[in-house]
């Protein structure tokens, strides 16, 4: 049997477009509709909290929110919570994901997540991962997404950061079928210049490494209205105003 797979929550950004928005707080500690934006991503999480994932959060020290992630990941039903702190900023999210790998056992299995997006209760399950690699993906319009694109067997051939390959775009959760894997791919990958994106690593790009070694890496299709995306002031300002039109 697979042991639990183990969630590293990435959320060291400095959030600059909130903060020239003019919101004084972290991103993850916003509240939208009742909750901050880290209680509605841990809320996509539940089939994994349910079977006792530990989890894994990297933040920046100068945000001072050990102790605000901490109350919330219980609140959420977390039982078993590492914070990471960062003192000084990386060069993207699979750089930070790369880092608190460090900390976990090898064999482990890791998904990857961040506190952007919210996902219907239960739409993600540990079932599905079973794989080297699972990407769950929707149905988005423009380009500022990470994009798949599959074979016929729902397997991906290619992924590509803020690239429309296809209609597939990532909802940001990535799963590798152990921490090694991750890591090495992410050392095989980007040891190679020009690989970033406008400078940034991200983590959907490192896929293409288990996919040049012959690894199967899954994706499955969530129904669009079942995802929030919730990375920009913009997106939460729609969520808000969606939920007050609703109510």
């Amino acid at each position: 049997m697979q042991s639990a797979t183990t969630m590293v929550i990435t959320m060291a950004g400095f959030g600059s477009r909130f903060r020239d928005a003019g919101y004084l707080q972290p991103k993850y500690m916003i509240e939208a509709n009742g909750a901050t934006l880290f209680d509605w991503s841990m809320r996509g999480l539940q089939a994994f909290i349910d079977q006792g994932s530990p989890f894994v959060f990297a933040v920046r020290r100068a945000d001072m929110g050990a102790a605000f992630i901490r109350a919330r990941a219980n609140a959420n039903g977390i039982n078993v919570v590492r914070v990471i702190e960062l003192d000084e900023p990386t060069d993207g999210q699979a750089t930070t994901a790369r880092l608190a790998c460090n900390y976990l056992e090898p064999g482990t299995p890791v998904a990857i997540f961040n506190i952007d997006t919210g996902v219907e209760p239960y739409l993600l399950t540990p079932a599905q991962a079973n794989c080297d690699g699972w990407i769950p993906c929707f149905r988005a319009p423009g380009d500022g997404w990470s994009f798949v694109r599959t074979d016929e067997a729902c397997l991906a051939v290619e992924v590509r950061e803020k690239k429309r390959i296809s209609e597939l775009a990532s909802i940001g959760f990535y799963w590798f079928s152990s921490a090694d894997i991750y890591c090495k791919a992410y050392d095989a990958y980007y040891s190679f210049d020009g690989r970033e994106e406008r400078g940034e690593r991200y983590v959907a790009p490192v896929y293409n490494q288990l996919i040049l070694e012959g690894r199967e890496v899954t994706v499955t299709e969530l129904d669009f209205d079942s995802v929030t995306p919730l990375g920009t002031p913009k997106e939460v300002e729609t969520f808000v105003s969606l939920k007050r039109t609703n109510s």
